[in-house]
């Protein structure tokens, strides 16, 4: 037969040369599959931890700058005497104990520490809308372990918060009339539920109004008041400020720190204008936050053992630097089915407390 009649080799591919082809494939194709899944891996712990470095530096900016302004407002003030209840419900289980303050009262200084808050504390919900008194909303129950920590500082909105000075006080402290020149718009920036701080020579406290009238031009600090700041004689606090002569009326902060069960940051305010407080969750997933306390020197120039709470008046007013410890964890399991932890360390000087200390004698430091 002629070799251009023979027919063409129709002979296909061997079963070998199949199953080579297909293990080829099988072991590029895994091999793009684990890279991509590799990169995706990578590419979502990338992104939970930089969620979590967020957190961690907002927290961080957040209380730092707080304790920056801690004392704003306040000089060489050290008599503070505010209802030990409200403190023992709003800002700590344990006040430190001052032989010098009134029945039922508590010093409250600049820092209010609470250290490894206990299972089941809890703290009043943020209140409804309305005038004071009003109904307890839901507690909040804070994260075992964690501090909490407390800051007063001055409203820094001065032109909605300058310094006023009542034409008179009540001889029961409860009704303070503001001067004759006070305009209705004046009269406009109080409102029932707005927590005030009164100061005089004599020292200072805070006061809740629960009636204002615009023609009478006075205001109303009696006492079932939402935060129990107001008391009734002979233990009115206001009355004692007044005794020192010339009282002035405005804003003052208490800013509070402190975690909840649900790893929420929260940053209270009380003594905002229009509410007796308001909470802001400043980061997520937190898993704690603790506070170390520098107490600067001894009469005999040598430091002081850093403490993590504060017992003591000789402490309250002795305070250098605050040293703050925040740890956050990611938002979900990263490797072996584990979340991640991070952690970073603080310290702030407290510029006004050390100013503070300027002005008055420098008792010994108690560690």
């Amino acid at each position: 037969m002629h070799p251009s009649l023979k027919p063409h080799n129709q002979q296909g591919y061997s079963v070998i040369e199949m199953l080579i082809a297909a293990s080829v494939m099988l072991i590029v194709t895994s091999a793009v599959v684990t890279l991509l899944r590799n990169s995706l891996t990578v590419a979502t712990v990338a992104y939970e931890m930089t969620d979590a470095q967020e957190n961690l530096r907002t927290a961080q900016e957040w209380i730092n700058r707080d304790l920056m302004n801690a004392g704003d407002g306040l000089k060489s003030m050290t008599y503070i005497p505010v209802n030990t209840t409200f403190i023992q419900n709003y800002l700590t289980r344990s006040p430190v104990a001052d032989a010098t303050m009134p029945a039922n009262a508590s010093n409250l200084g600049i820092l209010v520490t609470d250290n490894n808050v206990p299972a089941g504390t809890t703290v009043p919900g943020p209140p409804l809308s309305g005038p004071s008194p009003q109904p307890s909303p839901t507690p909040i129950t804070l994260l075992t372990g964690s501090d909490r920590q407390t800051i007063l500082e001055i409203d820094p909105d001065l032109p909605t918060n300058p310094q006023i000075f009542p034409s008179s006080i009540s001889t029961n402290g409860d009704v303070i009339t503001l001067p004759a020149t006070t305009t209705t718009a004046d009269m406009a920036r109080f409102s029932p539920g707005d927590i005030y701080f009164l100061t005089s020579a004599r020292g200072g406290t805070f006061g809740t109004i629960t009636a204002t009238d615009a023609t009478l031009k006075t205001l109303t600090f009696a006492t079932g008041d939402l935060c129990g700041l107001n008391t009734a004689p002979p233990n009115n606090r206001i009355k004692d400020i007044a005794t020192g002569g010339a009282t002035t009326l405005q804003r003052m902060r208490i800013i509070q720190y402190f975690v909840d069960t649900g790893g929420l940051l929260r940053r209270r305010v009380y003594g905002e204008r229009g509410a007796a407080f308001r909470d802001n969750v400043i980061a997520e997933h937190v898993l704690s936050v603790q506070f170390v306390y520098s107490l600067g020197l001894d009469t005999a120039g040598n430091p002081v053992q850093p403490t993590d709470t504060i017992t003591t008046p000789e402490q309250q007013v002795n305070i250098s630097q605050v040293q703050v410890t925040v740890t956050v964890e990611t938002p979900h399991a990263l490797q072996q089915g584990s979340k991640s932890q991070i952690s970073t360390t603080t310290s702030t000087s407290l510029r006004n407390m050390q100013f503070r200390q300027a002005l008055q004698p420098r008792p010994t430091p108690t560690p």
